[in-house]
C-alpha cells in the first residue's frame, strides 16, 4: 500500500507543470548561471567564505527552495484524498508514511539537481561535505514545506510564506556576511552554511555548528510528522452528529406530536357588481429606476476589492511586514566601507564614495516595492477574474471594473512602498524626499502592471516566481551601483531602468536633473499600463 501511494504521489507531482519547470530552472539559474555574481555580493557584504565554497552553497540554497515547494504542494494539494484514504481503510500510518517517502525522494532530486548544476559549473571541490550538506539543506526545507502545508491552506499563502522564509535564509545568512546578527541564527540554514562553507560560527557552543544542523533537521522531521499525522487523520464528526437524544427521534416517541402537514394556498375569489368571481389580483407597483453613476460603481468595485484584501491576513502582513524586515536587515548586514557611486550635476558627471549600507538602504527599497506590488497585481488579476465577468454580465462597463481594480492595486502599492521609504529614511534621509518617493511609486506602478500582465498566462503559483526573478533580475542586480561606478550595460533595456536613476540622483544630491529618465519610467508605466487594459478587456469577455 505505501509503494502504492508513493507511486500515485510521484505521478500526481509530474502532472503540474510547475514543479517540473522549478526543478530544473532553479538549480540552473541559482548555481549555474548567478552562482558567480552571489559570490560577489558575499564579498561586499562582508562574506568570509571563498569564492568555490560560496558557490557551493548555491546548491544547497538551490536544493533548499524546490524541495521545500515540493514538500508543501504534497501536502495541501492531497490533503482531501489522503484523507479519505485514511477514513476508508483507517490506515493514517500507512498514507503518511507513503507521502513521506515520496516528498524525500524529491528532496533527494532536488539536491542531485543542485549537485549537477554545480558540477557543470566549475566541478564539486569537496564531494563528502558538499552532497551530505546539500541534502541536509533539501531535507531541512523539505520539513518546513510540509509544516507550512499542515497549517496554511492556501496554496498561494504557503507557497509565498516558503519563498520569503528562504530569501531571508539565504540573503541574511552566514553566506552573505550577516553571520554575526544573533537575529539570524534563527534561520533553518545558518548553521548547515557555516558548514558547508567550511566556517567556524564561533557561537555554536558544545554541539557545534553541525550538531545545530542536525538539530534543525530532528526538531522540524518530528514536528512535520506529528502535524501530518493528525491533519490526514479521520476527520471527527461534528457535534450536531455526534448528538443523539437519549430518548431517541422526539417525533417516534409516544405521545409526540406529528409535524403538521403544509396544505396548498387557495387562492379566494372575490366579488364582482355583477355577482361573478374573479381571483384577487394586487397590481404591481410601478418604481422608477434609480439611475447608478460611474463614480458609485466604482466606489462599490473599490469597497468589494478592498474587502477581499482585508481578508488575506497573509498578503497584508507580507505587504507592511516584510518591508521593515528586509530593509531594517539589509542594512544591519552592511558594512559601512565607501563605494564610488556616479553622480549627475547639470551637464557634468562626477564620482563620490558614499557608504555601502546608506547605498544598499535606498537601493533595497526599489525592489522590495517591485516585488510586493507585482504581488499585488497577480492576486488581483487572478481572484477576481470571474467576479469581474460577472459584473460586466451584470451591467457594470469595463472601465468601471478596471478602474476600480486600479485603484485598489495603487493603494495597496502605496502601502508597501510607503512603509518601504519610512524604514530606509530612518537610518538615510535622501536628500530629495519628493522625487524618492515618486521613483519607488514608479517602480511600484509599473510592476504592478507586470502583475497584471502575467496573471492569467502563468497563475498565481508561477507569476509569483516569475515577478520574484524579474524584480531581482532588473531592479536588484541589473540597476544595481554596489558592484562599481556603472550600472550594467544590459539593465538599460528593463523596465526599471529609469526610475532607478531618479532614485539614485534623489538619494543622494539636492538637484534633480534626472528629468530625461524620469520621462522613460513614465513611458514603461504608459506602455505597460495600456497593455493590462487590452488584456483585462479581452479577458473580461471570456
Amino acid at each position: 500500500m505505501i509503494a502504492l501511494l508513493a507511486r500515485r504521489a510521484f505521478i500526481d507531482y509530474a502532472r503540474r507543470p510547475l514543479n517540473l519547470v522549478l526543478l530544473v530552472v532553479v538549480p540552473v539559474v541559482l548555481v549555474f548561471i548567478w552562482g558567480g555574481t552571489l559570490a560577489d555580493y558575499s564579498k561586499l557584504l562582508g562574506g568570509i567564505g571563498a569564492r568555490g565554497q560560496i558557490e557551493a552553497a548555491t546548491a544547497g540554497w538551490a536544493a533548499a527552495a524546490v524541495a521545500g515547494l515540493a514538500g508543501f504542494f504534497q501536502v495541501s494539494g492531497s490533503r482531501a484524498a489522503d484523507r479519505r484514504l485514511a477514513a476508508a481503510g483507517n490506515r493514517t500510518s500507512a498514507v503518511a508514511t507513503g507521502r513521506l517517502l515520496t516528498s524525500f525522494a524529491l528532496a533527494l532530486l532536488a539536491a542531485a539537481g543542485g549537485l549537477v548544476a554545480l558540477a557543470a559549473r566549475g566541478g564539486i571541490r569537496d564531494p563528502g561535505r558538499a552532497i551530505a550538506v546539500t541534502i541536509l539543506f533539501a531535507l531541512i526545507y523539505l520539513m518546513l514545506g510540509i509544516l507550512v502545508g499542515t497549517l496554511v491552506r492556501s496554496e498561494m499563502n504557503g507557497a509565498l510564506l516558503i519563498t520569503l522564509a528562504w530569501v531571508f535564509d539565504v540573503f541574511f545568512g552566514p553566506g552573505m556576511g550577516a553571520g554575526s546578527i544573533p537575529l539570524t541564527r534563527l534561520f533553518p540554514l545558518h548553521f548547515p552554511t557555516l558548514v558547508l562553507t567550511s566556517q567556524a560560527s564561533g557561537h555554536a557552543g558544545p554541539i557545534g555548528d553541525l550538531g545545530w544542523s542536525l538539530a534543525w533537521a530532528v526538531a522540524l522531521s518530528v514536528a512535520a510528522v506529528v502535524r501530518l499525522l493528525a491533519d490526514i487523520g479521520p476527520a471527527r464528526p461534528n457535534a450536531a452528529a455526534r448528538f443523539r437524544h437519549p430518548l431517541g427521534d422526539r417525533s417516534t416517541r409516544p405521545g409526540a406530536r406529528k409535524p403538521q402537514e403544509s396544505t396548498p394556498l387557495r387562492l379566494e375569489k372575490a366579488p364582482t357588481k355583477r355577482g361573478a368571481s374573479r381571483p384577487t389580483s394586487y397590481p404591481a407597483r410601478s418604481k422608477r429606476r434609480r439611475r447608478v453613476s460611474t463614480l458609485e460603481r466604482v466606489r462599490a468595485g473599490i469597497r468589494a476589492g478592498s474587502r477581499e484584501y482585508r481578508r488575506n491576513r497573509v498578503l497584508w502582513g507580507v505587504l507592511v511586514v516584510v518591508p521593515v524586515v528586509f530593509i531594517a536587515l539589509a542594512i544591519a548586514v552592511t558594512p559601512t566601507v565607501p563605494g564610488p557611486v556616479t553622480l549627475v550635476n547639470g551637464a557634468s558627471s562626477y564620482t563620490e564614495m558614499i557608504s555601502m549600507r546608506r547605498i544598499h538602504a535606498a537601493t533595497m527599497v526599489p525592489v522590495t516595492s517591485a516585488f510586493l506590488a507585482g504581488l499585488t497585481g497577480l492576486f488581483m488579476v487572478t481572484g477576481s477574474a470571474s467576479g469581474d465577468r460577472r459584473l460586466v454580465l451584470a451591467g457594470f462597463r469595463r472601465r468601471e471594473v478596471l478602474a476600480a481594480r486600479m485603484a485598489v492595486i495603487m493603494a495597496a502599492a502605496a502601502v508597501s512602498t510607503i512603509v518601504a521609504v519610512v524604514v530606509s529614511g530612518a537610518w538615510y534621509p535622501p536628500r530629495q524626499w519628493a522625487a524618492f518617493i515618486a521613483a519607488n511609486m514608479l517602480v511600484a506602478l509599473i510592476y504592478a502592471m507586470i502583475g497584471l500582465l502575467v496573471g492569467p498566462h502563468t497563475g498565481r503559483l508561477g507569476g509569483l516566481y516569475l515577478i520574484l526573478l524579474l524584480a531581482f533580475v532588473d531592479v536588484g542586480l541589473g540597476q544595481t551601483i554596489m558592484f562599481g561606478d556603472r550600472q550594467p550595460t544590459w539593465g538599460a533595456y528593463l523596465p526599471s531602468r529609469g526610475p532607478s536613476r531618479v532614485l539614485i540622483d534623489s538619494a543622494f544630491t539636492t538637484r534633480f536633473d534626472e528629468t530625461g529618465h524620469a520621462l522613460l519610467g513614465l513611458a514603461w508605466l504608459l506602455g505597460l499600463a495600456v497593455a493590462a487594459t487590452l488584456a483585462f478587456h479581452r479577458g473580461s469577455r471570456r
